[in-house]
């Protein structure tokens, strides 16, 4: 049953905002230890920085409506009983992990700590080999030629 189930899930034990915020937490210290910041542009920066954090919000909460109108879920831990394949999943396959470095660099920019940006690369190389590879062959097995027509049609990123 064990093998089974894992089958039937793309196997993410570690949830995927947990990783983000993982990084960025060490980020902000990093920058605190460091002393680092914007300098003259940290105020144009925060502003930027609401922006980024806005428009991810709005970019997730419009991918879990389109989710729940799929009538399948979001979370890693089900199977999934459709490709979504509208809005901003035409556009890329990953839209909530486009919003999650968006809401890094956001967060960043508002609490003017650049050198957390260092860590911006990890967050998105644990991200892409460890969360976004096992959905991808996840996908894969539970959709097969459907799946790779997707992702066909639509990039990864943008």
């Amino acid at each position: 049953m064990t093998n089974r189930k894992k089958l039937d899930t793309p196997a993410v034990h570690i949830p995927p905002p947990v990783i983000m915020v993982v990084f960025l937490v060490l980020g902000l210290y990093l920058n605190k230890v460091l002393g680092s910041g914007f300098g003259a542009a940290a105020r144009p920066f925060s502003f930027f920085g609401i922006g980024f954090i806005v428009f991810s919000a709005i970019l997730v909460l419009w991918c879990g409506w389109l989710y729940h109108k799929a009538k399948t879920s979001i979370s890693p831990y089900t199977k999934d009983n459709a490709i979504i394949d509208t809005g901003p999943f035409g556009v890329s396959r990953n839209p909530i992990y486009v919003s999650m470095i968006m809401m890094f660099i956001g967060i960043v920019l508002y609490w003017n700590a650049p050198a957390a940006l260092l860590l911006l690369i990890p967050t998105y190389l644990a991200l892409r080999y460890y969360a976004i590879a096992r959905e991808e062959a996840y996908l894969f097995r539970r959709f097969g030629k459907d799946y790779t027509d997707y992702q066909a049609r639509v990039r990864r990123w943008f």
